[in-house]
């Protein structure tokens, strides 16, 4: 099919943030796009390039490197920008909070320089009612400061830069309850519906970095990238295999291996991010075990951020602990742990009744 660039939808015409909104999606919609009828999407046609790269020692071909090297500088670009963009919406949620005041105290400063209450205040000191209010000039500079504080953007503004992000970034595992699903199982996302750049991210097994997750930020390679659960390694999926295309013309994008040394590196990344932002507690033994202990750490992150309480990896807590919203397809900053925020009689060991 023919490429498309929509215009993300934000709501103001005179929105700041709507030019790099525009420009992820150019950059989704052509990773995901065909230039001629017949054609794999450009995502799958750059991981082709994983072909030319030994799987033991990682040495490849100059062509591959440069390939390689180039989505690897992409990704780490846009962890940048995700970065830069929840400190905006940080910052603008405050400039908004100063915005509502100016509106209220305009409001109130519009009203009391009007006429009619100047008359009012006069005809209860028994004065005579004035022509016309002697304080308009006032109401008049008011208005000149509500028109250029409309020109701040908002912290909603930024939904244009956020959808394109998830878009690009996000992971949508398979059915979590799938009665088949045990350590043999391979396929464990929707390809479809997973962000492109994840998956060249792991056609490559190159890591990503996640800020604002305590000082220093949290790379992560494997997450997301198989279904995992509360069981030693040993049960769990010892591989992750993505397809694309319809028989018999099926292609591999992605193998990842899970034994030996990448045993449990997903789950390591979990606990990796949890902690970065402030979820220590209970204590954990291995990192690289999805136990109890990592179970009730999840109940915690999830009944702060305002998550379905289950322990478990869903696509909902996953995605958030990427800062991405997965219900409202957007960017969203995950919550670090502060005690007060746990509701009283809280329990963290077992899933709600």
């Amino acid at each position: 099919m023919a490429d498309t660039q929509p215009a993300p939808q934000d709501g103001r015409k005179d929105n700041p943030f709507r030019a790099v909104g525009l420009l992820f999606a150019a950059v989704r919609t052509s990773l995901e796009g065909v230039k001629n009828p017949g054609q794999a999407p450009r995502w799958v046609r750059i991981v082709r390039v994983r072909e030319f790269v030994d799987p033991d020692t990682g040495d490849a071909d100059a062509i591959a490197k440069g390939v390689m090297a180039a989505m690897g500088g992409f990704g780490e670009a846009l962890a940048q920008i995700t970065r830069f963009t929840l400190t905006a919406y940080d910052l603008l949620l405050q400039g908004d909070a100063a915005k509502a005041l100016v509106e209220v105290s305009a409001d109130f400063v519009k009203t009391a320089t009007s006429k009619e209450f100047i008359n009012a205040l006069e005809v209860a000191v028994g004065q005579p009612e004035s022509a016309s209010s002697p304080l308009a000039p006032v109401a008049n500079v008011v208005d000149t400061i509500v028109k250029i504080a409309d020109k701040v953007p908002e912290p909603e503004d930024l939904a244009a830069i956020g959808k394109e992000l998830f878009g690009l970034l996000a992971v949508e595992l398979l059915d979590l309850n799938d009665s088949k699903l045990d350590k043999t199982t391979e396929a464990h996302v929707d390809i479809a519906k997973t962000g492109k750049l994840r998956l060249i991210q792991w056609g490559f097994d190159q890591s990503f970095k996640i800020y604002h997750v305590g000082q220093n930020p949290v790379e992560i390679s494997r997450l997301g990238s198989r279904r995992v659960w509360q069981a030693a390694n040993a049960m769990l999926p010892a591989r992750a295999v993505g397809k694309w295309g319809d028989a018999p013309a099926v292609e591999e994008v992605y193998s990842l291996n899970f034994g030996d040394a990448k045993a449990g590196v997903d789950v390591q990344e979990v606990n990796n991010l949890l902690e970065g932002l402030g979820y220590a507690l209970p204590a954990v033994a291995d990192k690289k075990v999805f136990d109890d202990k990592l179970a009730a750490r999840l109940r915690r992150f999830q009944v702060i951020n305002g998550l379905k309480i289950t322990g478990a990896l869903d696509n909902s807590t996953l995605n958030r602990l990427i800062h991405l919203d997965y219900e409202a397809k957007g960017l969203k900053r995950a919550k670090p742990f502060r005690a007060r925020d746990l509701p009283q009689g809280f329990d963290d060991s077992k899933n709600p009744a």
